[in-house]
């Protein structure tokens, strides 16, 4: 080949690559991850609703037909909610069942005396301040549900803490018992309270707490119904135990001391503390939620026992017998403090990965 050739293939081959660097130029590289598996946020979301199911369908043979309007209303209110939003910025919905969890959760820590309007309202601002204004899901650095249900409590505190009983099976509560629910916690204290009071809980009663024949919120009471949820979220790798674990454990230590003053706490007193109130809903179903919790190992052990020390504060020495809603709200605004010193490792860098511990100076 002559250089007149050669000179010619070379001109030929950089304007060859010129033009593939233009078209390179106005090429747009998707957002990461680049490498995705069969794991996505509606998968998740709709596991979680499964496990939920058995919980929303036996509260209904407890506490009447009428949870389930209350159920039906949440859902409906959440779903709507992110739907308009989703209209008035013009942005693409992504029906990614998280709205759905939401209003479960929400009507879960209702009472089941609560009027229509309790998850139409807690609904609406879970999802649109709690959620949407930080930027929709995983941004939220709050549990909505939570902060739907702490909204009510600010808005209807007498309403939000009355007491209902079952009555199985799928019995209406009556409005004589709405009415009268200072005599009811009088005369026919929660468990907790009875606890609080001083009274040792019977093997009969801590059956009824196993099984959710006892006074309390719409989903909180069957905890063996829950205990199976978390065990599917587990098996299905939506959740991981030691949230859940250290929760229930501090709480469990935190009973045993101080539960008895002057002496440690009996097994019963222990364990009515365990399966009583939102303490296994809590830990299961909000404490785990992924956007609101820390993102390390070490950063979720910190976190958990944050929220079961905080449980037995309230729970104690606090104005009511319960205290996992704000215990887990208060948490949540601990986390940006906990991800900060406990940040996740860059891929690469040396030191403990199983616990992911980096104190970022």
């Amino acid at each position: 080949m002559s250089k007149l050739e050669k000179q010619a293939v070379s001109e030929e081959q950089a304007v060859s690559i010129q033009q593939l660097a233009g078209e390179c130029s106005q090429l747009q590289t998707a957002p990461n991850p680049h490498l995705t598996g069969d794991v996505s946020s509606r998968r998740i979301m709709g596991t979680v609703t499964l496990a939920l199911l058995p919980i929303g369908l036996l509260s209904g043979f407890w506490f009447g037909w009428r949870v389930y309007l209350l159920y039906i209303l949440a859902v409906g209110t959440a779903q709507l909610s992110e739907i308009i939003w989703f209209k008035v910025q013009g942005k693409k919905l992504t029906f990614d069942l998280s709205a759905v969890v939401t209003g479960l959760l929400l009507a879960m820590n209702l009472p089941p005396s609560a009027p229509w309007y309790f998850p139409v309202i807690g609904a609406a601002f879970a999802i649109v301040v709690v959620k949407e204004f930080f930027g929709g899901i995983g941004y939220n650095f709050l549990n909505p549900a939570l902060g739907g249900r702490a909204l009510l409590v600010g808005l209807f505190f007498e309403e939000m803490f009355r007491i209902s009983w079952p009555n199985p099976p799928f019995n209406r509560i009556s409005p004589e018992a709405v009415e009268q629910a200072t005599i009811d916690a009088t005369t026919h204290a929660t468990p907790l309270a009875a606890m609080k009071a001083g009274e040792l809980p019977t093997a009969e009663t801590l059956l009824d707490m196993l099984v959710g024949n006892t006074g309390g919120r719409i989903g909180e009471t069957s905890a063996l119904l829950i205990l199976l949820a978390a065990i599917f979220l587990i098996w299905q790798k939506i959740i991981r135990v030691h949230i859940p674990l250290i929760m229930i454990a501090v709480v469990a230590v935190g009973a045993w001391l101080f539960a008895e003053p002057g002496n440690l706490a009996s097994w019963q007193t222990v364990v009515g503390h365990i399966l009583g109130g939102g303490l296994l809903l809590g830990a299961v179903f909000m404490a785990t939620d992924y956007s609101s919790s820390p993102s390390t190992i070490i950063g979720e052990c910190l976190y958990a026992a944050g929220i079961g020390l905080l449980v037995v504060i309230l729970r104690f020495w606090g104005p009511t017998n319960e205290g996992v809603s704000y215990a887990i709200l208060i948490m949540n605004c601990c986390v940006p403090l906990i991800d900060r010193l406990f940040r996740r490792r860059v891929l690469g860098e040396p030191g403990n990965s199983t616990l992911n511990i980096k104190l970022d100076r």
